[in-house]
């Protein structure tokens, strides 16, 4: 075993055997061809390939911190574009689209002719007024009987239910300036009291010292056609 120099590096290369022909430079990498003499002699020199990329490997520690900073800074880039961009102006939403309504025309409503309506019956009449006492009266106001609620009945039946009893007595009460205050009735067909009230509450008598109380009687004769 002996001892040599690199020619390469010029480190010292231990325990390398007699026998040996090409030994390595375990500091630069040379190779390194041994003549028969023992003698060093460069044959070949292997020059490390500078060029050639050696696998690195990242600190666990430095992997972590790289990975939290990546998080931390994407969302933020993120906010700085949209903060950033543009806002695009509101679209006014355009309205449905509604088609024009297409009239429909109304069927023509039949309508079935109507009755007329009936008119009242006629029946001629003529009042005449009387009392007790003197003849004081200074106005008489002819009675009009309102047939009208009797309608669905003929004239000849109105002479037979209205007018067959023909007489109207009211008991009436005359203030001192001649009006009559109370009206009482004492006989008489609804209608025709009806009309005799309001004939009598519009006669006008002569005044007085004090109220008088008399009986009108009202006669309603009929007349012919």
């Amino acid at each position: 075993m002996k001892a040599i120099i690199c020619t390469q590096c010029g480190a010292t290369i231990d325990d390398v055997s007699e026998s040996s022909v090409i030994i390595h430079c375990n500091y630069c990498g040379a190779r390194i061809m041994l003549d028969r003499i023992s003698k060093p002699t460069t044959v070949l020199a292997e020059i490390p390939d500078l060029y050639k990329e050696e696998p690195t490997t990242i600190p666990t520690a430095k992997l972590v911190a790289i990975i939290c900073a990546s998080v931390i800074a994407i969302p933020l880039l993120v906010g700085i574009f949209l903060i950033g961009k543009p806002k695009a102006p509101p679209t006014t939403p355009r309205a449905a689209y509604s088609p024009p309504a297409i009239p429909v025309p109304t069927p023509p409503s039949w309508k079935f002719p109507t009755e007329p309506a009936k008119p009242p019956p006629v029946v001629n009449y003529q009042p005449r007024v009387s009392w007790d006492g003197p003849n004081d009266m200074e106005s008489f106001d002819d009675p009009e009987v309102d047939i009208s609620s009797v309608a669905d009945l003929t004239s000849e039946q109105i002479k037979k239910t209205v007018f067959k009893n023909r007489t109207v007595k009211l008991r009436v009460v005359i203030n001192t300036e001649g009006e009559i205050d109370i009206v009482e009735t004492i006989s008489g067909h609804p209608l025709l009291v009806e009309a005799a009230t309001r004939s009598a509450k519009r006669s006008i008598f002569q005044s007085r010292t004090k109220p008088t109380t008399r009986i009108l009687t009202y006669t309603f004769r009929l007349l012919e056609d």
